[in-house]
C-alpha cells in the first residue's frame, strides 16, 4: 500500500485539511500519516471562538523521530502551519526526502490577502517549503506571494499561464495554478508540468457559495490520484471534477457552508482509481 505523510492542521468540526484528507486517501487505498501543525475545534472560517492547540514541538520532534528511525513514505503532501517555525523543519525535512513525491500546497491567502496571522515571514519560509517541491498548488493570491508582487483580480489566460510557468522555473517543481479567475469571468486550473510541453487548462464550475476545505479536498484527491499512477493532467482533472460534484451537491441542500461541502455520498466514486 502506497503511504503518505500529510502536514496540515486538524479541525474537528468543518470538514478541511486533516479532516478531508484521510478520508479521500483511503478510499483511494493510501495509507495517510496525519502529523498536525495544529489542533483546531473547527477551521477558522466563521466560527467563534476557535480553540486552538500549537503542534509545532510536536511536530519537529516527529520530523526527528522518523529520521532516527529511517522512515521512507511514498508522498509527503504539506498544507496549512501556524508557525513559521513548523514551516523551516517541514522545508529540512524535504531536504532530506528527494526520492519521495513531494507536494506542497502553499496555504497562506485567498481573495488577495495573507490570511489574519500571517505576514511576509510567513510568505517567505512557505516559498522556502516550495524550493523543495516537486509539485505546488497555490491559488492566484499565493503564487503572486510567492512572487513577491502584488496579486490581482483578474487575469488573461496567457497571464495565468505565464505565472505558472514563472513559479516552475523559480521553484524548479510542477505547478498546478486552482481557481484562477479569467477577465472573461471563467475559472480554470492551469498546470504545468516541470517539462514545459506538460501543461494544460481545466474549466472550472464554482457553485455559487464559497465552502473552506475545497483546497484541500482537491489536494488529496490530486495526491491519491498521482499515487495511482496517474498522469498530472488526468489527476488534476479527476481532483477538479470531484470537488465540483461535492460542491454543487452541497449547494442543494442549503447547508450551513461553514461545515464544508458534503463529499462523502461520493468516496466510491473515488475507488475506480484506488491504488491496488
Amino acid at each position: 500500500m502506497k503511504t503518505a505523510l500529510c502536514f496540515n492542521d486538524i479541525s474537528a468540526v468543518g470538514r478541511a485539511s486533516l479532516s478531508a484528507s484521510m478520508p479521500v486517501l483511503s478510499v483511494m487505498g493510501v495509507q495517510c500519516c496525519p502529523l498536525p501543525t495544529v489542533v483546531l475545534s473547527t477551521h477558522t472560517g466563521g466560527f467563534d471562538p476557535v480553540v486552538r492547540v500549537d503542534q509545532t514541538d510536536f511536530f519537529r520532534r516527529s520530523l526527528n523521530a522518523y529520521r532516527v528511525q529511517k522512515m521512507q513514505f511514498d508522498c509527503i503532501c504539506t498544507g496549512y502551519f501556524a508557525s513559521t517555525q513548523a514551516v523551516e523543519a517541514a522545508a529540512d525535512y524535504l531536504s532530506q526526502q528527494s526520492d519521495t513525491l513531494r507536494i506542497c500546497d502553499p496555504v497562506m491567502g485567498d481573495d488577495g490577502k495573507l490570511y489574519p496571522g500571517f505576514g511576509p515571514e510567513m510568505a517567505t519560509a512557505l516559498a522556502g517549503l516550495c524550493q523543495q517541491a516537486d509539485l505546488i498548488t497555490p491559488n492566484p493570491t499565493e503564487a503572486a506571494f510567492l512572487l513577491k508582487r502584488q496579486p490581482s483580480e483578474h487575469y488573461t489566460l496567457q497571464q495565468g499561464q505565464q505565472l505558472c510557468c514563472e513559479l516552475s522555473d523559480q521553484f524548479g517543481a510542477g505547478v498546478i495554478l486552482t481557481g484562477l479567475a479569467l477577465d472573461n469571468g471563467q475559472r480554470v486550473c492551469i498546470g504545468q508540468g516541470k517539462k514545459r510541453w506538460e501543461n494544460f487548462v481545466l474549466d472550472c464550475h464554482y457553485a455559487p457559495e464559497s465552502y473552506p476545505g475545497t483546497g484541500d479536498l482537491f489536494t488529496a484527491v490530486l495526491t491519491g490520484a498521482l499515487l495511482c499512477g496517474n498522469a498530472l493532467q488526468s489527476a488534476a482533472e479527476l481532483a477538479v471534477r470531484f470537488t465540483e460534484k461535492a460542491a454543487h451537491a452541497t449547494y442543494a441542500k442549503h447547508t450551513d457552508p461553514r461545515f464544508g461541502v458534503e463529499f462523502e455520498p461520493f468516496l466510491p466514486e473515488l475507488e475506480v482509481v484506488a491504488c491496488r
